[in-house]
């Protein structure tokens, strides 16, 4: 499987300290807004997650996240290039470790544990004996498992084509919206596939495909 450039989803610069230890609220929306403007992504994420691990429903954090969501979405679509990992520095594997485990987090928080489980194991593909990788998703088992909701993550074969064919079907959706001129909600569903597959040529083209649409619109209203 190739992925694409580490630089187009990571947002982390190569060799960059990590953030100090934000005080309190405010100090760690005012250092994730920094980091926010200056582009590095993955630190405004690890700000955030300060005042999200106290409040997961604030609205402030929240609503920075997914704005920086939008920014990697729109980095992937501008890296086309496949690169294999083998391919990769070990500063590029480690982004890109902590991307796929960063979003593991966010899928296991939100209950998602079969999505959580698949990007959990994306991180194999940089490090095929990581412990945080299987630490996490020993967790999810377990989390899924007490809510009585492991029945595919036990199977690895069914489990897989499982989110095989949940990806097809946002990929369809997102076509079907798109002949609809439903372009907002076609790009949303987009999205989802490109949360779990960001190689995926077929989504990107077509992501490629709905921002242009938008843009001709938009032009065509002034």
């Amino acid at each position: 499987m190739v992925m694409v450039l580490a630089t187009g989803i990571s947002g982390c610069a190569t060799g960059a300290k990590a953030p100090a230890i934000p005080r309190d609220r405010n100090e760690a929306l005012a250092q994730a807004n920094k980091f926010y403007a200056d582009h590095e992504y993955y630190n405004a994420k690890s700000s955030l997650k300060q005042v999200l691990d106290k409040n997961p429903q604030d609205p402030v954090a929240s609503k920075m996240m997914a704005d920086i969501l939008d920014k990697e979405i729109e980095r992937q679509k501008e890296h086309l290039l496949p690169r294999a990992a083998e391919e990769m520095d070990d500063d590029e594997k480690q982004n890109e470790i902590k991307t796929w485990m960063e979003r593991s987090r966010a899928l296991f928080a939100a209950k998602q544990y079969d999505l959580a489980l698949f990007a959990a194991e994306k991180v194999f593909l940089y490090d095929g004996e990581s412990a945080i990788a299987s630490e996490l998703i020993d967790q999810i088992k377990a989390k899924a498992l007490k809510e009585g909701k492991a029945e595919t993550l036990f199977v690895h074969k069914m489990y897989k084509e499982e989110i095989s064919d949940r990806l097809q079907q946002y990929r369809q959706q997102a076509e079907d919206l798109v002949t609809k001129g439903q372009f907002g909600q076609a790009r949303f569903t987009v999205e989802k596939v490109l949360l779990l597959e960001p190689e995926d040529p077929q989504a990107l083209t077509l992501y490629q495909r709905i921002v242009a649409q938008e843009e001709q619109m938009e032009g065509a209203g002034r």
